[in-house]
């Protein structure tokens, strides 16, 4: 594309010879003969490398020679890409889930609507993004790109995972999202937002760009996401009888749950098969979604009763064993609770939690989630989880800082493939051994870099006595 066609998506004019743009890049690595470089602020001194790579142009926050400047790099960042891949997404109706925890459950519940309910969708989220990208929102070239290649099959929906860095990083700058919706906001991602308020103000930028708001009434926050909103909002609760819709007469049985979504004039049973009230928090807002899409509710309800759950969110493996094995991704204090205390209501035997933090990350939920494990699970098993370029038994160090004296068997096996070996050597008929903090992820990440390591093959294995291990 012509530099003098990108530069107008900034409102900018050509100044010298138009050149054509192979591709854009923030990144002064990636950059190569025919590339735009956009230089944020405080990279200046990768500027000479894009240049020496053959960078055709420069974008930059700072007036530099021969580059154009721009108030905001990473807005023009997002608009280059945007611009670079036709407006794609102009030819999709977007929405986006935001929240500390439940984004991709609400995300895949709903694209299990959609689908259901005859619409062409699309689903980006953690587990469908984070493996390739490692991003749970992409960086603005490979989301643009990501929906040009959609728009040109066809598609006409696209759910998505709004990471509160991505907001705060502008990736989804220029989008209109038709509805956005709002889990639960708690603490995480200190060490990137600096300050809780930072990181709500990350999440309110959705509701900035959203038609319609689905917001989570619970959430202390929630006040906060609707004064942002810009549209119609609907709220939902399982608490509260000031929301739009609310949950009553939750029921568990052996192979999930149901409610009454109720309203001023609306009620409606929802069946599940999954399980905890985190879950039927999940299926409100998955629902009110795609009512707000036009879907009736009783439709979505009724496409729900198929879904049996995301991948690496309360899976259970299949085991031959009189015990049950689960995986779960919970890594903050608010999903580690969560998933603790539904298990406390359904596990006839003893909860086996096996958990660690992950490294270069934020400390300050280390010690909670330690005394939140102590407390809800009947034995601990501390172990490594993504360390990073940290020392894994420092992490675990402060990770006891919050157990306390407390009286719930506790162990350390540092390393997680000995950790799970441990626990499943410890397990007995009617327990459930929670293997927390992985989900999804297929590997460990450490100071010298990312080993393959996928939970449900290392459980098959050590079951069927394929690798031995001291215990």
């Amino acid at each position: 594309m012509k530099l003098s066609i990108l530069l107008q998506a900034l409102g900018r004019t050509l100044n010298g010879t138009d050149v054509e743009i192979t591709r854009i890049t923030d990144d002064s690595r990636a950059c190569e003969g025919g590339c735009l470089f956009v230089c944020h602020d405080g990279a200046e001194g990768y500027l000479q490398q894009a240049m020496d790579a053959g960078a055709a142009a420069v974008v930059a926050a700072k007036p530099l020679p021969g580059c154009y400047t721009v108030p905001d790099t990473r807005q023009a960042y997002a608009m280059l890409c945007r611009r670079f891949f036709g407006d794609a997404d102009n030819r999709l109706t977007l929405v986006a889930v935001t929240g500390t925890n439940g984004k991709t459950s609400v995300a895949t519940m709903l694209h299990h609507i959609l689908r259901l309910c005859g619409k062409n969708a699309a689903l980006l989220s953690t587990v469908t993004n984070a493996e390739q990208s490692g991003k749970t929102t992409p960086d603005p070239f490979e989301l643009h790109r990501t929906f040009a290649g959609l728009a040109s099959r066809g598609k006409q929906i696209v759910v998505m995972e709004a990471s509160s860095q991505g907001l705060a990083q502008e990736r989804l700058y220029g989008l209109r999202f038709a509805v956005g919706i709002f889990t639960n906001l708690t603490g995480d991602h200190l060490d990137y937002h600096g300050t809780p308020e930072s990181y709500r103000d990350a999440k309110k930028k959705l509701f900035y760009q959203s038609d319609h708001a689905v917001i989570n009434r619970d959430d202390p926050f929630a006040s906060d996401m609707i004064d942002a909103s810009r549209g119609p909002v609907v709220t939902y609760s399982v608490r509260r009888n000031d929301a739009t819709y609310t949950a009553k007469s939750l029921r568990d049985f052996d192979d999930g749950q149901d409610f009454a979504l109720v309203s001023d004039s609306f009620i409606h049973r929802v069946t599940l098969h999954v399980f905890g009230a985190f879950q039927v928090e999940n299926a409100m807002a998955a629902l009110l979604a795609a009512n707000a899409l036009g879907i009736p509710i009783e439709d979505g309800a009724a496409a729900l009763r198929s879904f049996h759950g995301v991948r690496g969110r309360m899976e259970l493996l299949e085991t031959d064993t009189p015990y049950r094995v689960m995986i779960d991704y919970a890594h903050t204090p608010d999903g580690l609770r969560r998933v603790l205390l539904t298990l406390r209501r359904i596990v006839k035997g003893r909860v086996l939690l096996l958990f660690g933090c992950g490294g270069d990350r934020d400390k300050t939920k280390r010690a909670e989630m330690g005394a939140i494990a102590v407390q809800n699970a009947d034995m601990v098993i501390l172990t490594s989880d993504n360390p990073r370029s940290e020392d894994p038994d420092a992490i675990i160090g402060d990770i006891l800082q919050g157990v306390g004296r407390s009286k719930t068997p506790l162990y350390i096996r540092p390393d997680r493939r000995d950790a799970i070996a441990f626990a499943l050597a410890q397990a007995k008929a009617d327990d459930l051994v929670l293997l927390c903090g992985k989900g999804h992820e297929t590997g460990i990440t450490d100071a010298a870099g990312t080993t393959p390591f996928d939970e449900r093959t290392v459980v098959r294995q050590l079951l069927e006595g394929k690798e031995r291990k001291s215990l």
